[in-house]
């Protein structure tokens, strides 16, 4: 086998009864086959939080039910909208993945005619081989090194501008949210969803809603016009968790 054809094995996703279902939850909720779109939504499984990812897995909504505490002890807020992200986050990358045609890297490589080396003389050879070698064994060492190297520990703390809630992460990644019950006893859902949405921003898995560029005008099509500007920002992806 040529040295240069040599790859280093590609996760794959396990295909077991549990991991078709998460896929087909995921992908077809309620029995709909989600195409692809900008953002992507979840809900919780009582349709309390819902939260909206794009395509880069970052957060760009957050709505809460009015008067969601009669539904939801605030104790169980905080779990609630994270296990909703991360089935929003999920939702993105399956689709996005059940959508996405085969990867060129994974396509055999048509065979290359390489040269013989009877026609390169012996120390060009010998030094082309060497350096391939090297660049190999240089890989791997790096590999290596990469996986003895102990992993992070430490966790950082950020809390959402209101101090409703907090997020724990990890090596830049979300692992926890955290809040006050007491604080969390009776807000309004809508200055909760926001600061919810302003604390995805301040760990840097939020779009600031101040950034997000305006969706273009469509012709209107007659009725009126406070209506048409009504249903631009309209997005249907199916009835969901």
């Amino acid at each position: 086998m040529p040295l240069g054809r040599i790859e280093l094995a590609k996760l794959s996703v396990p295909d077991n009864p549990q991991i078709r279902a998460r896929l087909a939850e995921l992908t077809h909720p309620g029995g709909v086959a989600l195409q692809l779109a900008d953002t992507y939504e979840a809900r919780d499984p009582a349709g309390i939080i819902t939260v909206v990812v794009d395509r880069r897995q970052m957060v760009t909504d957050v709505r809460i039910r009015g008067r969601w505490f009669e539904k939801l002890r605030p104790e169980a807020f905080p779990a609630t909208v994270y296990n909703t992200y991360v089935t929003a986050v999920q939702r993105s990358i399956a689709v996005e993945s059940a959508h996405r045609g085969p990867d060129a890297h994974t396509q055999p490589a048509p065979p290359t005619q390489r040269p013989d080396p009877t026609d390169t003389p012996l120390e060009e050879w010998m030094a082309s081989t060497r350096a391939r070698l090297d660049a190999i064994d240089a890989e791997y060492d790096a590999i290596r090194r990469r996986e003895q190297a102990p992993a992070s520990t430490d966790v950082t703390e950020i809390r959402s501008p209101l101090g409703y809630l907090s997020m724990q992460l990890r090596g830049g990644g979300p692992i926890s949210l955290n809040g006050d019950p007491r604080a969390l006893d009776n807000p309004s859902d809508t200055v909760l969803a926001e600061d919810v949405l302003r604390l995805f921003v301040r760990a840097g898995l939020g779009v600031d809603p101040g950034e997000r560029p305006r969706p273009t005008p469509r012709p209107r099509t007659g009725g009126d016009e406070g209506d048409d500007d009504y249903y631009t920002d309209f997005r249907v992806l199916g009835r969901g968790d």
